[in-house]
């Protein structure tokens, strides 16, 4: 009797995962069972954590973090401890980091940094005042 080939389930999963970056584990273990590879959610979460840590590993450290530096040498790929300081600051006056994050979903959604300031720089050539809100 000939042998039923073997199913790479971590290759199904990544292939999967490929095509659909975001999918949980459970959409995972449902649409491989429908293509006849018994999975579980759990196996497909195991199989896809370890793709996300060979991913991260791959990574050249440079890219993976940078550095901070009181006096940078060269300030366009340096944090600071003064930029560090300044958002922080900048994110308690917000009201904290989901203020911030609304805020910037908003300047997304007008277009970009530029768009907003041309939003704001309208807004204060107006009476404000007379903006319904």
């Amino acid at each position: 009797m000939a042998k039923k080939p073997e199913i790479n389930k971590t290759q199904a999963v990544a292939n999967y995962l490929k095509a659909h970056p975001k999918a949980k584990a459970s959409e995972i273990a449902d649409a491989l069972t429908k293509k006849g590879i018994a999975i579980t959610p759990g196996h497909a979460a195991n199989i896809k954590s370890k793709i996300k840590r060979r991913r991260r590993k791959s990574q050249p450290i440079a890219e993976a973090a940078t550095p901070v530096a009181e006096n940078p040498a060269n300030p366009s790929n340096t944090i600071t401890l003064g930029q560090i300081r300044k958002v922080a600051q900048t994110v308690k006056a917000i009201g904290g980091f989901v203020k911030l994050n609304e805020l910037l979903e908003v300047i997304r959604e007008v277009g970009g940094l530029k768009r907003f300031k041309d939003l704001l720089a309208a807004m204060s050539a107006t009476e404000t005042d007379a903006i319904p809100f």
